[in-house]
Formats: structure tokens, sequence, C-alpha cells
């Protein structure tokens, strides 16, 4: 890919960046709120939601977890479903971490649908695509074969490449990985008929 052999050109570069990004951003808190819960109306056709991710998906950057993904989800199906969810989501978490935390968890309560919010700490890790492929892999069977899940929704990777705190070249390479991974992602999930993929670009 051509961002790789830019990246290697600019090394010295985006290393020094990469340490001046991460010293002045701004680490805001995960939404407030319940991240469990049900609506208890046994007079709707029952549906079980879980909801796995990084910051996107904890809430940062919103006050309550009724003001973020979590919150609008259950706001808009409520009045269809007799609905019950849990959310597992820390800032920072790559893939691999949230694997760890289902496991540690080692919860077998089934859930209908999962959707995952992850990628970004994936690519800003240097991780290698393949890896990241098996990582999701590995997280979508997890849910499959431990929680009986029966379809597993994908987001997509946020537009990386217009972020304004991430200096040039490094807002170019970051975000021409993160449109590699996304279109790898998308061509995974597009052969498997019990995922799909939304995405944000």
């Amino acid at each position: 890919m051509f961002y790789k052999l830019i990246a290697l050109l600019t090394l010295p570069i985006l290393i020094v960046q990469g340490k001046q990004v991460r010293k002045q951003a701004l680490k805001l808190p995960e939404a407030n709120g319940a991240r469990e819960g049900s609506t208890d109306n046994s007079t709707k056709p029952p549906l079980s939601i879980l909801i796995l991710g990084d910051s996107s998906a904890a809430g940062v950057g919103a006050a309550h977890q009724n003001d973020a993904l979590l919150g609008q989800l259950v706001h808009n199906l409520q009045n269809d479903f007799d609905l019950s969810w849990r959310l597992v989501a820390k800032t920072g978490a790559r893939t691999q971490d949230i694997i760890a935390m289902l496991e540690l968890a080692a919860s077998t309560k089934a859930v209908d649908i999962v959707i995952t919010s992850l990628g970004v700490n994936d690519v800003t890790s240097l991780q290698r695509t393949a890896d990241w492929l098996n990582a999701q892999g590995k997280l979508h069977q997890y849910c499959f074969s431990k929680l009986g899940a029966k379809h597993i929704i994908v987001s997509g990777m946020p537009p990386m490449y217009r972020f304004p705190l991430l200096p040039q070249p490094l807002r170019w390479v970051i975000g021409s990985r993160a449109k590699h991974f996304d279109r790898l992602q998308a061509i995974a999930i597009g052969k498997c008929d019990n995922k799909s993929y939304e995405p944000l670009m």
C-alpha cells in the first residue's frame, strides 16, 4: 500500500507527532449511567442487545448513557420490543481487549444482536491488518458460540483523515491506514449472512 511507503519515509516525523498528540489529547470521561437494563414489557417481542466497543461505544463526549449510542438505541427500539441490553466498552480498547473483557466476565447470558464499534485503537497501535482481522473473527465467533448471537452489526471506522487533532503527515497516514482496515473489514463481513457492516466514512 502507498501509505506504508510514505509512513516509512516519514517515520521519524510520525513518531514525534504521535508523542505530541498523545501528550496534548484531551482525556474526556466516559458517559455516566447504567450499562445494563431492560424495559420489562412482556406485551412486546423480546430483543436482547450487546454493545461492544471503545470510547465511541462507552459514550465519551456525552454526559449520560441516555445521550450516547446505548441510550439512542434503547430510545428508538423500546416502543417495538421488550428490550434488554448490556454495554461492554472502554476508552482505548482494541478488539483483543474486548475479547479479554468478555472472557473475564465469563457471561453466558444469551443475546440476539451484537453491535461493535471497534478499530480506531487497533489502527493507532500499528497492529498488522491480518492480526486485527483474526481478532475480529475471534470476537465474532465468541459472540456466536458463547452468547448465542443471531446477528452482528459492525460499525465502520470513523473518518480519521478528517481528525483536526492529528497534524500532517500523521493524519494522512493514519487516515489511509483506517480506510484500508475498513475496506478489508467490509469485504470480510460482506461474505457472511449473519453479519452486517454499517459504514461511517
